[in-house]
């Protein structure tokens, strides 16, 4: 229970002591609440309180703060807090939970002292499989239920006994099958673990680290001073942002900048910088350009060029390493950053407009690498031999009527392929200009695709998707959404840097042939320093007579730039992937 006390004071020197002060009267506050473990996807949160007839609720607030997010109940000292599929209840985070004195919806009520809680995620681990014994085994928590999954297909669940342990004997387990395994909480999945069949390692690499760092937000729009005249403007932007505005930039028929003089910005530890804008209309644009400077003159700067095939119409997250930029004058990152400019260029005649709305610094060491070869032809065969010399996968784009043609490598051939790990991706029935069928159609591309490799077992990618030609619209990536597609796979140049779950627009790297080995080399290096994903595409490798055409990229360039990466994952700075690795990540 509760008790009052009273206390006056006074000051006293020597033998003479001060008046008293007014009687001040405090209420002890209520115990902290004990609770239960709590897992994220619970129903409830369950603890005791005291036991006290004016003592009927709690509340729930983030970690330090006095605004609640959440009441519960409490009832003979039993405390409960409905909190399944709430926004504000993340895994990993830390609440305070506070028994309420009095009636909740008074003012007077008194918040009792705190019990801090994290919401975790079940335990799960898996040990190694083997495609000899097939048999899938683990601990998770004590009788709890696991979901198995074997190359992209849910197989089974499995529940544990009260020790946390569970075993299955799977036949879907073949060597260098992918396994997966979830751990259940009420009716949620929110843990997964993931190892290959007949692996050395027992996990799959994890996601590179980004640590990230807000440069500018734009919601300041005085901030921002058009620099450009006529033809020119720019104004904030309230629909097109991620937080309260961006500030749109307007090129019509000239070139367009405006610049932010207010900095005070240390980037001394960034390796890249990330820049989130929404472009309008991509036809219409031809370049973006961003400028840092140590001056608000603009004399020691260094420039990132962004150019047309590296844009979206709508919304772009374009990470660019330091080391890519242009340097004019003196400029270092080791002083303080000044001034920001940003210039848009329009197409010849045309009215572009970019709304900016985030620059972050980023400090990464380490990327994703994917080694791409579109539509499966046979001359993709000697670059991914040279990948399995260095331990290394690749990813293939099928196309199900290539089967039949014997420029393209044959079912034994693929299934050869799926066989030793490698990924075999959906690229359409019939490769088809994507944007000009209808959006039934589209789906039914790609639904051909699935159950052709579906049917043959090469399950593991066969729902992410690849675009023939790079040409896609609206409807591509609402028919993919709308069939539970996991992505795909533009020809929009650059480093991914969003999730790749759900995203229909994944950045690649075309190796064409004006793509000379050193540029592929560096691309490489950046996208180590923008801690991205780096996809390489290659469709036909061969002679260099042969990259008169444009399918094709030198043998030997590949066979380089393969020996380059082998490095980089030895030096533990990229780790080369799948597809399906990706995804799990």
């Amino acid at each position: 229970m509760s008790n009052f006390y009273s206390a006056s004071i006074s000051g006293k020197s020597g033998i003479f002591e001060g008046e008293l002060s007014n009687i001040v009267t405090q209420k002890t506050l209520y115990p902290n609440p004990t609770i239960s473990r709590v897992l994220y996807g619970d129903t409830y949160i369950n603890g005791l309180a005291i036991n006290a007839s004016n003592v009927t609720n709690c509340r729930l607030y983030r970690k330090g703060e006095t605004t609640a997010l959440l009441t519960g109940t409490i009832t003979a000292g039993v405390l409960r807090i409905y909190i399944m599929g709430n926004p504000n209840i993340i895994a990993g985070h830390e609440y305070d939970i506070r028994t309420i004195d009095g009636n909740p919806n008074l003012s007077s009520s008194i918040p009792g002292m705190p019990t801090t809680i994290t919401i975790e995620l079940p335990n799960l681990a898996l040990n190694p499989v083997s495609s000899t014994s097939k048999t899938i085994a683990g601990t998770t928590e004590p009788n709890g239920v696991v979901r198995i999954n074997v190359d992209n297909i849910n197989r089974t669940t499995v529940t544990a006994n009260e020790a946390g342990q569970f075993s299955t004997v799977s036949t879907s387990v073949a060597s260098n099958s992918l396994v997966k395994v979830e751990a259940r909480v009420g009716t949620i999945y929110p843990k997964a673990v993931a190892l290959r069949v007949d692996s050395s390692k027992t996990s799959l690499p994890s996601a590179p680290e980004r640590i990230l760092s807000e440069l500018e937000s734009f919601t300041s729009i005085n901030n921002w001073s058009l620099q450009s005249g006529a033809g020119t403007a720019r104004v904030a932007d309230t629909t097109n942002t991620k937080d309260t505005q961006s500030v749109k930039l307007t090129a019509d028929k000239v070139i367009a900048f405006m610049r932010n003089n207010t900095l005070n910005l240390d980037v001394k530890e960034a390796t890249a910088l990330e820049f989130m804008l929404y472009v309008h209309d991509v036809a219409t644009l031809d370049k973006a350009i961003i400028y840092l400077a140590n001056d608000t003159a603009l004399a020691n700067n260094i420039s990132f060029t962004i150019n047309n095939y590296e844009f979206v119409t709508g919304w772009n997250k374009v990470a660019v390493a330091i080391v890519s930029g242009k340097v004019t004058g003196a400029f270092t990152k080791e002083q303080t950053i000044k001034a920001m400019q940003v210039r848009v260029e329009p197409k010849a005649d045309a009215k572009a407009e970019v709304s900016f709305d985030l620059v972050t610094s980023v400090k990464a060491s380490k990327a994703n690498v994917l080694f791409m070869f579109d539509d499966a032809w046979k001359e993709a065969a000697s670059g991914i031999a040279t990948l399995e010399s260095k331990s290394m996968l690749a990813n293939v784009g099928v196309v199900e009527v290539n089967e039949s043609d014997a420029r393209f490598m044959t079912n034994a051939e693929l299934k050869a392929l799926n066989l030793k790990g490698h990924d075999l991706l959906n690229h359409t029935k019939d490769h088809p200009h994507l944007n000009t069928l209808s959006k039934a159609d589209q789906r039914t591309q790609f639904d051909s695709c699935k159950t052709y490799l579906t049917t043959n077992n090469w399950t593991r990618a066969n729902d992410s998707t690849i675009y023939p030609y790079g040409d896609y619209n609206a409807d591509t990536v609402s028919a993919l959404s709308e069939g539970g597609y996991k992505l795909g796979r533009t020809l929009t140049s650059g480093f991914e840097v969003n999730n790749p779950t759900g995203n229909y627009l994944v950045r690649t790297y075309n190796l064409t042939p004006d793509r000379t080995i050193a540029l592929a080399k560096s691309a490489v290096d950046y996208a180590v320093a923008t801690g991205g994903t780096l996809l390489f595409l290659n469709h036909r490798l061969g002679t260099t007579e042969q990259t008169t055409d444009t399918m094709f990229w030198r043998t030997d360039w590949f066979d380089q730039l393969a020996t380059y990466v082998k490095q980089k994952v030895d030096a533990k700075t990229v780790d080369v992937i799948t597809v399906s690795e990706w995804l799990l990540q």
